[in-house]
Formats: structure tokens, C-alpha cells, sequence
């Protein structure tokens, strides 16, 4: 009941904002098509108000219609009606990505919890960031990260065992301690104090990105005091807690790495996140606080990509019988019957990083970037207005018509010659692009890569990823049709 009547308080101060709205656009820029069922003061806000499932089927709607309109329309959201673009065209993405670095507002709702880390931050304070945590996620520094994947890996080969050969299961649970474990010891070189941290920070970074969603649908929301008011503080304090959790984590390492313990029992044989940045808070160039943002943001930005991504790629392998068996045979002569993957197999998965690419190439864990237009960008047929913001789809860029006429078609081959890929940066869209592209792409396709091998090798998967359904939370999440079966190979 008292959102209902925030709600109505907001309409009527945001009446007057609506008119006056109407008097600047005149004279501003000519607009692209409008995205169809815009009303008078409140724009598209209607189509936000929904359950996350129909959310994501209405934000798929505004990206296939910019495609069919030519790459850029526009919509408004929210009561004073803001204007947004929505952009699907290449050229005009990567413009936009390497013109307007401050990230939309909606990001702002999580720094409760990453605070101003790679993924929230915005001007001196990321670039500055950027610049330092750059060799931290450098080709050697991953590579040495594989003896974590192999194991992991195998402890997920462990936990899917108990349901091979009993027909159809969801495997998002063991997928999810796969890749929170994975983050944990990439990021602190040591697993966390036990199982219940584990699914505790597992539920509560679920439960965060549900929150700031529905803050940024619920557009009264967006108000601090009504925010308050209506207990979602008291929410976000709550969930605070486990984050505490981990937060002594990085209190213990930091301790441990200034008493310089070098005794077997500590030895780690490769470089964790947190002591790359404990080396540069050496040199004052990071603060306390400043570690524990971008921490939380690897371990939540790690944990919750790769978890989605190897979720999605598992159900369209199972769909392609002929793909999984190629898949097998490749990885078969390149690792035989039971090694790890090494950083020399890396470069001779060919065919196994063509389906994972080709994988998130039609099914991306993040769908869409958000930007704050901070000035006038002058695109192709366009000139976007400074003070709008901007929603490029990735899900858009990756079904763009420069992929040919077989876009819609899963074809791993088509990444085993870049000559016949398109020459834009639709390719990088999972892991977005230009300036602010994520540090972390190289991370991600290495733990794909070694999770799919060591899968493919053991179990022969079945899904069907035409009943594959999804709800955005953030990040794109399946709530159906995601079931697979295994059957162990003899």
C-alpha cells in the first residue's frame, strides 16, 4: 500500500517536469523512430512494470526492433521521462562505448556493495583503477590461475556425478559453487572458511542484483527517501552482513601478507587478486577501502558471469550432438583421457573456445550496457543528446545482419576463420567493448574453456535449448529449460 501511494505522490511533482520536458525538445536534435506504446508523462515506463521474465521478453522487443529500424530508436522512461536510446548498429555502439565512459545510474543502486570498483565507478576514480588492476588480469598471470580451474573443475565433475545417468536435472547449484569457489581462490588464494560462506554470499549477490533491479523498474525507487521509507534499506543492511563476512577475509590476508609468512602451509603457487593489490598499497596507490571495492566486484563479477554463461553453454552444447562429439574428439587428442589443461592446450582448443563463442555469441549473460550521454555524440544518422542515456544491446550487436543470413543459426565454425567474421566489435559483445571493456574476458574464457574440456571429456550432454527461457535480474538468468542430462563415456 505505500508504494501505491509513493507512487502517486511522484506523478504530480513530475507532471510539471513532464511539460517542461515538452518545451526543450523542440529545439533540440531530431530524434530516431520512437519505440511503439509511448504515453504522455510516464514514456515506457508501463513496460518496465512487470515480472523479470516479461521484462526480458519487452527488452528483447526494443532490441529487435532498433535492428529492424536501422540500429538506433529511442524510448522514455520514467515519470520525468528521460529520454534513452537504444542502440543495435556496430559503428555506433563502439562510438558511444568509447565517447560516454560514466556508467547509467542504475549501476549506482549496487555500490552499497561494490562500492566505486571497475563495474560502478566513473571518472579519475575508475581510470585510475583501470590503469593499476590492468596486469593483474595480464595472459600470465591467468595462465598461472589453471591449476585453480583444473581443480575446481574437477570438484564440479564430483558434484555433477550423483545425478549422471538419472535423466533430466538443473545443474545451476553446482555450477554456482564451481564458479564462486573458482573467484574465491583467484581472488584470496585460498578457499573461503566454509561451505555456508559459500552459499551464503551465493544467495545474498543473488538477492542484491534482484534488488537493484526492481529499484530501477519501481521508478519511485530511484528516490532515497521513499527507498528508505518503504524497508528496502533495511534490506540492503541485511544483506551487508554476509558481505562482512568476506570482508574479514580480506582484513586476514592483508594481515597475513605484511607479517610476510612464507611457511609451507600458506605457500601459494601463483598470484591471487588481492595480493597483486596488496603489492600496490604498498606504494599508497590504493587504500584500504579501495581493496575491499574491487575484491567484491571480481569475486561478484566473476562468480556471476561465468556461473550463467558455462549454464547456457552446457544446454547448447547438449542440443548439438554432432558439435559435442567434434568437441570430444578435439579435446581427446589434446588432453587424452584424464590431464589438466595446461596453458600449451589453451591455444589448441580451437574448436571447443569456437563453441563457447558461439555459445554466448546468441545467448550473453549480460544482455545490454548502460551509458550516461554527458554530451552531444554525433553518430552515423544521428546526434545523440548530452543529458539522455543510452542502452546498447549486446544481445543486438551479436544478430547483427553483418553476420550474414545465418545469424540465428548456431554455428561454431563460423570462428575458426576471422576473416569471414564481421568487422565490428559485435565479436567482443559478451564481454563488452571500447574504452571500459571488461579486464576480466580472458579470466572468463579460461575457466569456460577448462570447465567445458573437462566436462565433454567425461559426459556426453543432452538439453534442448529451444525451451531455454530467461528473467533478468542484471544479468540474464534461465528459469526454464535449462535441465540437462549426462551420460558418463565408457
Amino acid at each position: 500500500m505505500l508504494e501505491i501511494v509513493a507512487g502517486f505522490l511522484v506523478i504530480w511533482i513530475c507532471v510539471i517536469l513532464y511539460w517542461r520536458a515538452r518545451l526543450v525538445e523542440s529545439k533540440a536534435h531530431p530524434l530516431p523512430p520512437a519505440f511503439p506504446g509511448l504515453l504522455p508523462i510516464i514514456g515506457h515506463t508501463h513496460l518496465l512494470l512487470t515480472n523479470t521474465s516479461t521484462l526480458w521478453r519487452r527488452i528483447k522487443r526494443f532490441s529487435d526492433y532498433s535492428l529492424e529500424k536501422g540500429g538506433l530508436i529511442y524510448g522514455k522512461l520514467g515519470f520525468r521521462e528521460s529520454l534513452y536510446y537504444f542502440i543495435t548498429d556496430p559503428d555506433d555502439a563502439l562510438l558511444v562505448a568509447n565517447t560516454c565512459l560514466d556508467k547509467h545510474f542504475l549501476y549506482g543502486f549496487a555500490k552499497y556493495w561494490l562500492g566505486e570498483g571497475l563495474i560502478t565507478g566513473s571518472g579519475n576514480h575508475w581510470h585510475r583503477h583501470r590503469q593499476l588492476l590492468k596486469q593483474s588480469f595480464s595472459l600470465p598471470i591467468i595462465n598461472g590461475y589453471l591449476e585453480v580451474f583444473n581443480g575446481q573443475s574437477r570438484k564440479l565433475l564430483s558434484t555433477l556425478e550423483g545425478s549422471a545417468e538419472k535423466g533430466k536435472f538443473i545443474p545451476t547449484a553446482q555450477i554456482k559453487r564451481f564458479s564462486l569457489g573458482s573467484s574465491y581462490l583467484t581472488t584470496f588464494g585460498k578457499a573461503s572458511n566454509g561451505e555456508k560462506t559459500i552459499q551464503r554470499y551465493m544467495k545474498a549477490t543473488d538477492e542484491m542484483l534482484c534488488l537493484v533491479m526492481e529499484r530501477f523498474q519501481k521508478v519511485w525507487l530511484h528516490n532515497e527517501f521513499i527507498y528508505t521509507l518503504l524497508g528496502y534499506k533495511k534490506q540492503e543492511a541485511d544483506l551487508l552482513e554476509c558481505r562482512e563476512e568476506v570482508a574479514n577475509e580480506i582484513s586476514q590476508t592483508k594481515k597475513s601478507f605484511f607479517n610476510k609468512i612464507h611457511d609451507q602451509s600458506t605457500y601459494i603457487p601463483y598470484q591471487p587478486l588481492i595480493r597483486l593489490i596488496l603489492e600496490q598499497y604498498t606504494t599508497n596507490q590504493f587504500t584500504d577501502y579501495e581493496i575491499s571495492e574491487e575484491l567484491h566486484t571480481a569475486i561478484v563479477a566473476a562468480y556471476e558471469t561465468t556461473a550463467g554463461s558455462l549454464q547456457s553453454i552446457l544446454v547448447m552444447i547438449g542440443s548439438f550432438p554432432k558439435v559435442q562429439e567434434k568437441m570430444y574428439e578435439e579435446i581427446m587428442q589434446v588432453l587424452g583421457a584424464d590431464r589438466d589443461v595446461d596453458k600449451e592446450d589453451l591455444r589448441k582448443l580451437v574448436y571447443t573456445e569456437a563453441v563457447v563463442k558461439e555459445s554466448l555469441r546468441l545467448l550473453p549473460t549480460v544482455p545490454m550496457i548502460g551509458r550516461y550521454i554527458d554530451r552531444d555524440v554525433k553518430l552515423k544518422n544521428y546526434t545523440l543528446r548530452a543529458g539522455s542515456n543510452c542502452m546498447i544491446f549486446t544481445c543486438g550487436l551479436q544478430r547483427h545482419s553483418s553476420w550474414g543470413p545465418d545469424v540465428d543459426e548456431f554455428r561454431p565454425e563460423r570462428w575458426l576463420d576471422p576473416a569471414t567474421l564481421p568487422p565490428y566489435i559485435a565479436t567482443d559483445g559478451a564481454f563488452s567493448f571500447g574504452k571500459r571493456s571488461c579486464l576480466g574476458k580472458t579470466y572468463a574464457m579460461t575457466a569456460l574453456k577448462v570447465a567445458v574440456a573437462h566436462i565433454v571429456r567425461k559426459y556426453v550432454i543432452t538439453g534442448d535449448y529451444t525451451k531455454l527461457k530467461y528473467q533478468l535480474d542484471i544479468t540474464l538468468k534461465p528459469y526454464e529449460g535449462h535441465d540437462i542430462s549426462l551420460k558418463r563415456r565408457s
